[in-house]
């Protein structure tokens, strides 16, 4: 048998690519000249080389300027407030989590203290020259299981991204990007959640120029695979998830963490059509919004907002009966239980018996005359159930949520049609 010449007498050889010598045993064949680490890694540029052109060619994987839906019920009027507006555009929109505290579309915080609002003027972070505001905002308190207020120190342009614009990354936009590199300039369409590398780009982009940086260019920036974050990985942006859905992040063992199987339910129950045909029919019309897409989006508001209890919901039409999307803005985690009593159950049904009169439930003794005054009987019943469940939960629940309850429109969830006893 013809010895191989590459191999030298102490059992090494030459890897042709990185120029060591190692042991036989370091090639992944014994004739073969590359070793398994050169092999390993030109294996890995390839499938890197492969996401990346399949992340240029996927429209669907890059990044689009978007704003949030404002719902109208949070949005404090002038008539109210008192409040002078600086333009006509300017919206003060609530705040869900921080305690009667409103911001606005131009970068004012207002507060309800002792009945009067008053705008507050925050001020300026000495290190960084952002506009901060000390705000008392909810949080959940793991120990005694109660939310409670604390204090916490904000900036202007975050509250600005997370009520107004569509950030598709949070985990890795950790900077905002001002037009004209202004940073005293907070109205919202002004501002673009960043990564580090996309920020220093817009800085040299924006000193060779005199005039703001139109939005095509910021776009194409964040959305170039060289202004990335580092260790960025095009695989974890594949709309995989009901074809809308990714990760955003390593997943790995993560798929049995509560959040991701909250995020999965979540998504195929909105966006698969095989569940819709044969599980929840219901739910066909039903959407997530864009920035829960994004796993790595939807944990980061699940484990700031996590409560305790024996089966927890994910419950979006508490806060807005009716509502068909899941979204930051509309949805709360609540212990099952709770989530029930806005479901409709045969005590709430409206009955007509052989004599023509009316009665809710099983009590066949307590009857109406007519509908009417049955109808009123039935939707004060479940109003009263609803405001005794927010009582004895006030603090086990988000405040959001509580005074939800104590305003819910109950005649949604009582049947107008009338069963024959």
């Amino acid at each position: 048998m013809k010895k191989n010449k590459k191999i030298r007498h102490n059992g090494t050889k030459m890897c042709k690519v990185c120029g060591r010598e190692l042991l036989i045993n370091e090639f992944p064949l014994k004739r073969g000249r590359i070793c398994k680490e050169c092999k390993n890694k030109k294996n890995r540029d390839l499938t890197a080389q492969k996401r990346i052109e399949q992340y240029l060619s996927d429209e669907s994987m890059h990044f689009k300027r978007k704003y949030k839906k404002i719902d109208s019920s949070r949005i404090l009027r002038k008539n109210e407030s008192g409040i002078d507006l600086i333009a006509r555009d300017e919206r003060f929109v609530k705040l869900l989590y921080y305690k009667d505290t409103w911001y606005s579309s131009h970068g004012r915080v207002v507060e309800y203290r002792d009945g009067k609002y008053r705008v507050q003027r925050g001020s300026k972070d000495k290190r960084t020259g952002k506009r901060m505001f000390t705000l008392e905002k909810e949080k959940y308190v793991k120990p005694t299981k109660i939310f409670k207020y604390v204090k916490h120190r904000v900036s202007a342009e975050e509250l600005a991204v997370e009520t107004f614009i569509v950030n598709y990354d949070k985990t890795n936009n950790t900077r905002i990007w001002h037009q004209l590199n202004n940073e005293n300039d907070l109205y919202y369409k002004n501002l673009y959640p960043v990564t580090e590398k996309q920020y220093n780009r817009l800085t040299e982009l924006q000193e060779e120029s005199v005039f703001p940086l139109s939005e095509d260019l910021i776009m194409q920036v964040i959305n170039a695979v060289e202004y990335k974050q580092d260790r960025w990985n095009p695989a974890h942006y594949k709309r995989g998830m009901c074809r809308i859905g990714y990760s955003g992040m390593a997943v790995g063992k993560g798929i049995y963490e509560k959040s991701y199987i909250k995020w999965k339910d979540m998504m195929q129950r909105c966006h698969d059509k095989e569940v819709h045909k044969k599980y929840k029919p219901e739910y066909a019309d039903k959407c997530v919004c864009e920035e829960w897409q994004n796993y790595a989006n939807f944990k980061l508001w699940y484990d700031e907002h996590h409560v305790f209890g024996n089966r927890i919901d994910l419950d979006k039409d508490i806060l807005k009966p009716g509502n068909k999307e899941y979204s930051p803005e509309t949805c709360v985690l609540i212990e099952h239980y709770i989530n029930t009593i806005f479901e409709r159950h045969a005590q709430d049904n409206i009955y007509e018996n052989e004599d023509g009169k009316y009665f809710v439930g099983s009590n066949r003794k307590k009857v109406y005359e007519t509908y009417d005054e049955v109808f009123e009987f039935a939707c004060n019943k479940k109003k009263e159930r609803i405001e005794k469940v927010a009582e004895k939960n006030l603090g086990r629940i988000p405040k959001c949520a509580y005074d939800a309850m104590l305003r819910y429109d109950v005649e949604a969830l009582i049947r107008r049609d009338v069963i024959a006893a």
